[in-house]
């Protein structure tokens, strides 16, 4: 990456959301925006290790040199393609009152989000101080209001969820490249896993029943096991009287 410039003399590690977006005079010009949709498409497709300012200036038909004057780093770039991808999430503005319903609500739209973007959870926990991760943020502790919890309460609750999600993402991601490594399809890859299986059931049927338990972690209906287990220990730790399992 290039070193510092007349903007950032001394190379201070800064945001990029504390700094004003750059526009040249000279076309065709870019925009912050093109940038990071483009890195994302490129992720989606090709894997977060895809994402290079050449590929990226490629796509746009630019000079990979004219990039810099948007952005400084690859760490600028993680911090819009994170910020981009929150953004997607549907999140219950205004919420409706009821903070378990809405927090499940939340979890449900990010983990689906983190599905469609499998390199997500690759990048790390980002600073987050981008518009549309605060408003995630800001919607998110709204939902809380109706507890009247103290303000370390209500961000270690979302701390709680957010590193439910993160693990469960994570463990969908491994899984997936896992799959890829292998060279196999899908219906090969079960095939596969199938055969093993078979092959466990004749010598030790306890482990070819936990083998195919574990196969299903990466499921919807662990995902809402463990969302219900986290929300419902919330509730009892804020004495808040649980609620049932929904059907």
């Amino acid at each position: 990456m290039p070193g510092p410039d007349q903007h950032n003399p001394r190379g201070e590690a800064d945001l990029i959301w504390l700094r004003p977006e750059r526009v040249r005079r000279e076309r065709p010009s870019l925009s912050r925006d093109e940038i990071t949709r483009t890195a994302i498409d490129l992720a989606d497709r090709d894997g977060l290790e895809a994402v290079s300012i050449r590929r990226i200036a490629a796509a746009l038909g630019a000079g990979a040199n004219s990039l810099y004057w948007y952005i400084s780093s690859k760490d600028d770039l993680y911090e819009l393609m994170a910020d981009e991808v929150i953004g997607e999430i549907a999140l219950p503005d205004p919420p409706s009152g009821d903070w378990r319903a809405d927090l499940r609500a939340i979890a449900h739209n990010t983990q689906e989000t983190f599905s469609r973007h499998r390199w997500f959870v690759l990048l790390g926990i980002q600073p987050g101080l981008g518009p549309k991760t605060r408003r995630y943020g800001q919607v998110a502790m709204a939902c809380l209001d109706n507890l009247h919890l103290d303000l370390n309460t209500k961000i270690n609750m979302l701390a709680a969820l957010n590193n439910y999600l993160f693990g469960f993402a994570h463990r969908e991601t491994a899984w997936a490249d896992l799959q890829k490594r292998t060279g196999l399809t899908e219906q090969q890859w079960n095939d596969r896993l199938r055969g093993m299986i078979d092959h466990a059931a004749h010598q030790d049927t306890e482990l070819a029943e936990h083998m195919t338990a574990r196969l299903q972690l990466p499921g919807e209906e662990p995902f809402e096991f463990g969302l219900t287990c986290l929300l419902e220990g919330i509730a009892a730790l804020t004495n808040r009287s649980p609620t049932p399992r929904p059907s």
